[in-house]
Formats: structure tokens, sequence, C-alpha cells
């Protein structure tokens, strides 16, 4: 999660509940760049809301400049927030001689019922001095599923033989990076696209007669092809 996304997004408003809710969301996804690409499911469990309201408040978002989607074959879409440029859509209004809506002239009983409003007994108790926010714990990482889905995916590539320390810590470093990186999903997709582009597989044309480019694993888990490879550079 990024705290500057998601401290720039709360503020906003002039947008319906599911509409924030689903903004919340991508930003509790987003990297400080403001890029994510949660599935739809994945936000529709997380906002408890439908799959196809979800996709309305997205088509909202984006309508109102504070969302771009990339859609990209085969694979999740790919978000960017730009709290900035939010501009919610105008209210369109009626002209000024146009004739009213129709009034009904009946009454449903649910309409005539009394409302009940069930009030909290108390208020939350706010914390007290020295106490600290309840902390969530995040997903632990496994670097052995991590390498074992990339010989599966890859059998390509050169396979890892060894989980070494170093391997460790990089792979812990790129799963802390963000909340969307803490998921095997995530990892699966980022093979995946790594299987599709011929340059990384070896396949793209070499200079000098030297053998063509290979990416092996310790390459892709570096910081700058990492990310790199998830924008999708060497897939164009």
């Amino acid at each position: 999660m990024s705290t500057i996304i998601m401290s720039a997004c709360w503020p906003l408003q002039d947008m319906s509940g599911p509409q924030k809710a689903v903004l919340i969301s991508l930003a509790d996804n987003a990297n400080d760049e403001g890029f994510c690409w949660p599935s739809v499911a994945r936000i529709s469990e997380r906002t408890c809301l439908a799959e196809r309201t979800v996709q309305a408040a997205i088509k909202w978002l984006a309508l109102a400049g504070i969302l771009s989607v990339r859609e990209r074959m085969g694979r999740s879409t790919m978000y960017t927030l730009t709290p900035a440029s939010y501009a919610p859509p105008q209210k369109l209004h009626p002209a000024a001689d146009a004739p009213p809506p129709p009034q009904l002239t009946t009454q449903t009983p649910a309409a005539a019922a009394p409302r009940t409003v069930i009030e909290p007994s108390s208020e939350p108790s706010p914390l007290g001095e020295g106490e600290n926010p309840p902390k969530f714990s995040k997903p632990k990482c496994d670097p052995q599923a991590i390498v074992d889905l990339f010989n599966k995916t890859l059998p390509g590539l050169p396979q890892v033989a060894m989980l070494t320390k170093d391997r460790k810590t990089k792979i812990g470093a790129r799963w802390s990076e963000s909340d969307v990186h803490q998921d095997l999903d995530f990892w699966a997709d980022f093979f995946a696209l790594v299987g599709e582009s011929e340059f990384l597989m070896g396949k793209g044309e070499a200079r000098n007669g030297a053998k063509p480019f290979r990416a092996t694993f310790d390459w892709l888990i570096a910081p700058s092809n990492f990310v790199k490879v998830v924008e999708g550079n060497y897939n164009a």
C-alpha cells in the first residue's frame, strides 16, 4: 500500500459509496506511482460489492479523471491512480421548460411504514495515551513457493536449484515493496508475463554472432529489471 496515494484519495468527495470503496481498494493495492493491477473479482471480494458494481465504479472513476485503465491482452488490467487529476463529472439538470416528473398517486405500504433506526449503544473508545493502533499482519513470504512457480512456469529458462540466502533476501524485498506483490497469484502472473516475451525467453535476435539474451531468475528479481517486466517493457 502507498500511504501517499491513500492519503490523497481519502479526502475526495462527490462520489457514491461504492465508487469510494473501489477507489480506496485500488489505492490500498497501489505503489507510490499509483500503479496496481488487482482483478475485478479481488476488488469485489474486498469491498463486498457485486462485480458489475465494481466495473461500473471503475468506469466512473476513469470518467472522473482519477483513474486510467490499461487493458492487457490475456493479463490482468493495469490501473494508474492520479488523485490530483480528479474532476467529478458534472451532474445534468433538466431544462427550465421541461415538464415535471409524474407524481405517484398511491403510497405503498413499505413507504408508509415507520422506519426504525438503531443507534449504537456506545461510542467507540478512543485510544488511550501511549496506546498504539492495532496492527494487521501481512501475508508471509514463501520464497520456495515463488521459486517453484518460476521453475514450473518457465522451464525454458535456467532452473533454480538452490534457494540461497541472497535469493531469499531479494525475493523478500520484492514481496515487501507493495501489497500487490504479497500474493502468489501476482507471481504466477509475473512469470507468465516473462514467458510471453521473446526477448526474455532467449528468442530475440543477437548481435555480432553472440547468443540471444535469456533471462535468469536472479536477473528477474533484481529491482530495476523487476519493475521493467511488471510494466511490460519487454512485451511491446
